[in-house]
């Protein structure tokens, strides 16, 4: 017979775990709650915009109309309608083998890391605030915004727990309060097309992660957070998606007459010289979509928009995951076909355009990279096993490239084993005749040069690089590949993880990587020195950012190599082009590679 003194103790117990549950005052009388992990107070699932649902659907956020009162903000959220990311990751295993390669202390993570959510939602704008236990909201601690990656097609805040880093900042005495946001992504967030673009609602993405950094500056002073002391931060497409904060709406980052983010960190990403929201690889991704949901192409746009709206989340989610690999990288002469645009909007003008005419948030930043990005990448192209095979994919990525441009790249990055990529492994880790190559192509094309392109131009603030050299010699055909720095990060405590948590906590809080980490020095990047911190597994030292000068420096001139992005108020002025259009690349509006005009 079980005693009335178990039961009490049960009952104290309850009463015990719930007192300690953290609470939060929104809108002045709104009470939240969240839950108590060891160290750190978490508040999950917290709705920043209203669902975007309905007549909502692929348009720009809406201010959150609930009321927060009693949440239970227990439990992350559901993860935004995606791109199925476990589908590139079984492709990945069955390419390279990462069950033979990875050990397993990496390889569990790294799934873990790609599925994300157990579960997707089109009600999916919720944000997570991690805090130091017991924090009160007067502490004014610096914050730290998380924005993740997935190549605008899949991720999920639930993948990155803000945990570790709140600890080790408890640890380094240097306190921070850790916030992730969702967003949308594929054609829920980064829908192009004239049609979309005509409604107004271009780049919701971007917009969701505004509206997410909005909610920061209004709420997170009630968390203990200061609203005047903001880091943003992401890895690839989230990388990518901080370098177009940076210059949304022409570098203008004020919100209610004050900065919504102060200083920022850019992990293997970067901005990109993207095609405008109207162009052809937008426009084609727009109308696969359409009709792979079953709407009629050939309807006029509004009413192919209403008839997108109209489908139901399932039948969206199956259209979005009827992609397969080719239809994504086919999509890679437009930089993805669902990622940021300029939109004569939050985007004013290209990208590159932007940075180096100073139209840029002088905030200071940390860029940087895994030294063998483009291994994990390079699997798209597996099938090039000959010089002219990757020159054919070369001309299908860079269609609008002259022949000379292309040979141009070949003759930079020849076929010898010795200069590809995993870099400095010789003749080792090559998959097939041209692996190393493409994966060399691929590192410098989409990261390097973005990254080479940014330091250049912004002078005129404080700036730091890094590259990542921790899986060298250690990872077979992959190296230190692309996102393997998140698994230190989030999921290993080992390594370099100190390094990544430790200098960025310091630099959230001191803008300045060198405070009270008793790591490495880091020094400043300048044009004269160009001053690199180089991360390994076990200690760090500093170098010279002075690998592949010729070759990243053509990506970055070259460019035909990404095409010539004109903002929509200038492309009415350019004058029509005459090309042939690719099968696999055409406008929807070109049928069986007929030659086809209209502007670049």
């Amino acid at each position: 017979m079980v005693s009335k003194s178990f039961f009490l103790a049960a009952a104290l117990n309850v009463v015990g775990t719930l007192a300690q549950a953290p609470t939060a005052v929104l809108n002045g009388n709104e009470v939240i709650s969240g839950v108590l992990e060891g160290k750190v107070d978490t508040f999950k699932g917290i709705p920043f915009a209203d669902p975007p649902v309905g007549d909502l659907r692929f348009k720009h956020p809406q201010p959150f109309t609930g009321s927060y009162q009693g949440l239970k903000a227990n439990d992350f959220s559901s993860a935004c309608m995606q791109l199925d990311p476990g589908n590139a990751i079984s492709l990945l295993d069955k390419v390279v083998g990462l069950g033979k390669i990875l050990p397993d202390n990496l390889r569990g993570p790294l799934y873990d890391m790609a599925q994300g959510s157990v579960s997707m939602n089109e009600d999916c704008l919720y944000l997570n605030v991690f805090r130091p236990a017991g924090t009160k909201p007067d502490a004014k601690l610096p914050v730290m915004v998380w924005i993740y990656g997935g190549a605008f097609v899949y991720g999920s805040s639930a993948a990155y727990p803000g945990n570790s880093y709140v600890k080790e900042s408890i640890n380094m005495g240097q306190p921070v309060v850790f916030v992730s946001i969702n967003y949308r992504t594929g054609p829920f967030g980064f829908l192009g097309g004239d049609a979309i673009t005509a409604e107004g609602n271009t780049n919701a993405g971007l917009h969701d992660q505004r509206k997410g950094l909005e909610w920061v500056s209004d709420n997170i002073a009630n968390f203990g957070g200061d609203p005047d002391k903001v880091m943003i931060f992401g890895e690839s497409a989230g990388a990518m998606s901080v370098a177009h904060q940076l210059v949304a709406y022409g570098g203008d980052n004020t919100y209610n007459g004050k900065k919504l983010f102060h200083s920022a960190i850019l992990q293997s990403g970067g901005p990109l010289p993207y095609f405008d929201s109207t162009s052809v690889g937008p426009e084609s991704a727009y109308s696969r979509f359409a009709q792979y949901a079953g709407c009629d192409t050939s309807a006029s746009d509004n009413d192919t928009l209403a008839c997108l709206r109209s489908k139901s989340s399932s039948v969206l989610h199956d259209a979005q995951n009827s992609y397969d690999l080719k239809d994504l990288f086919g999509l890679l002469p437009q930089f993805l076909g669902f990622g940021p645009r300029p939109d004569g909007n939050i985007i004013p003008d290209a990208a590159y355009e932007l940075y180096r005419s100073g139209r840029y948030a002088k905030v200071p930043y940390i860029t940087g990279n895994q030294e063998d990005e483009g291994t994990i990448l390079a699997p798209v192209a597996i099938n090039a096993t000959t010089t002219p095979h990757v020159k054919k994919w070369l001309q299908y990525i860079f269609y609008d490239a002259s022949e000379a441009s292309i040979d141009r790249v070949l003759s930079l990055y020849p076929q010898t084993l010795s200069v590809g990529s995993p870099f400095r492994t010789g003749i080792l880790n090559a998959l097939t005749p041209q692996f190393k190559r493409v994966a060399a192509i691929l590192s410098d094309m989409l990261f390097q040069s973005p990254r080479r392109v940014m330091l250049s131009a912004t002078k005129d603030v404080n700036r730091w690089t890094y590259l990542s050299t921790h899986l060298h010699n250690l990872v077979p055909f992959l190296g230190t590949f692309h996102g393997s720095d998140l698994l230190f990060q989030y999921y290993v405590d080992l390594g370099p993880s100190s390094a990544y948590r430790r200098y960025f906590i310091s630099f959230a809080n001191h803008h300045d990587p060198n405070v009270g980490t008793n790591l490495q020095q880091w020094d400043m990047y300048t044009d004269a020195g160009k001053e690199m911190l180089q991360i390994h597994m076990i200690g760090n030292s500093m170098r010279t950012d002075d690998f592949r000068i010729e070759g990243i420096s053509n990506f970055e001139s070259d460019v035909t190599l990404f095409g010539s992005v004109r903002p929509l108020e200038r492309a009415a002025e350019s004058e029509p082009r005459e090309y042939d259009c690719p099968i696999q690349l055409c406008d929807p509006r070109c049928r069986n590679g007929a030659v086809r005009h209209f502007p670049r």
